[in-house]
């Protein structure tokens, strides 16, 4: 079953905020319609050279995970290639040194200081297994950003062969993990403004559409699967630039990020606007 950590009595016994941030990148990965395959090394290029997203950590690692066997590409059976990423985090024992492991998906747009700010409201308490509740969706833990103790990783490190048995790899890695920790006796804390998911709303949505990043309460924006977009997302939540000034997703053209209900257009005359891959139900 899971149970809830309370929050430490004081900040004196609270934990850290130091962090080990890592993503797993699959050079061959499952990608949707009108996104660039290999666009997963392209976003880690630009978040390297701007110190963005996981580079912001204190330490950071790139594993490079196979292919993903599919469900949809949407929901792609994945926990055979975070079961060995997992093993490459033991390899590189920097998780132990830091109070946090947080597992970043490469198309999610993270702001690590804010990721601080949230751990010292939530004041876990130090040296504890603790994993953190992201969304108010489903099961309530969504992999584009999982937050994970160091007490915890040892203990997810030492079993996850062991729950790979029990639980299957037929599913994704979240709910693998989620399940994992619960069944070995992690608790968990919640809050459930880290992160902003797209994959979560019903109602149509647009794949390059940065309107939901002006809301700063968020730790994580996902999913973002270009450049523009990607990088459209971060300046829209850093204030940089507002989502007016980018065309209207009915408008877009290839590669640009848009604003889902925006009227600008190019002004160079209307080319074919793309798919807009806009999700309904």
């Amino acid at each position: 079953g899971t149970k809830y950590v309370k929050p430490a009595a004081s900040p004196f016994t609270a934990a850290g905020t130091s962090m080990f941030c890592f993503t797993v990148v699959t050079p061959r990965g499952v990608v949707a319609p009108g996104v660039r395959p290999g666009y997963e090394q392209e976003l880690l290029m630009m978040m390297e050279s701007n110190r963005w997203s996981i580079f912001a950590c204190e330490a950071s690692r790139v594993y490079e995970g196979a292919r993903a066997r599919r469900g949809s590409w949407q929901s792609v059976a994945n926990t055979d290639v975070f079961i060995s990423a997992w093993e490459e985090v033991r390899a590189d024992g920097l998780y132990s040194v830091h109070d946090w492991t947080v597992k970043v998906d490469a198309d999610a747009v993270f702001f690590p200081d804010r990721l601080k700010a949230h751990l010292v409201s939530l004041s876990p308490p130090r040296d504890t297994a603790v994993y953190l509740h992201n969304i108010q969706f489903e099961f309530h833990f969504q992999g584009a950003l999982e937050v994970i103790s160091a007490q915890a990783v040892d203990i997810l490190l030492a079993s996850a062969m062991t729950c790979a048995e029990h639980f299957g790899r037929n599913g994704g890695e979240d709910l693998f993990t989620m399940q994992c920790l619960d069944s070995l006796g992690v608790g968990h804390m919640t809050d459930f403004s880290l992160l902003n998911d797209k994959y979560t709303q019903e109602e149509g949505w647009n794949l390059f559409d940065v309107n939901p990043c002006s809301d700063q309460a968020y730790v994580a924006f996902h999913p973002y699967k270009a450049v523009n977009s990607w990088a459209g997302c971060y300046k829209v939540s850093m204030g940089i630039q507002a989502p007016a000034d980018f065309v209207g997703c009915d408008y877009r053209w290839q590669g640009d990020a848009c604003s889902l209900n925006g009227t600008r257009q190019h002004a160079n005359g209307t080319a074919e606007p793309t798919d807009g891959i806009v999700f309904r139900k």
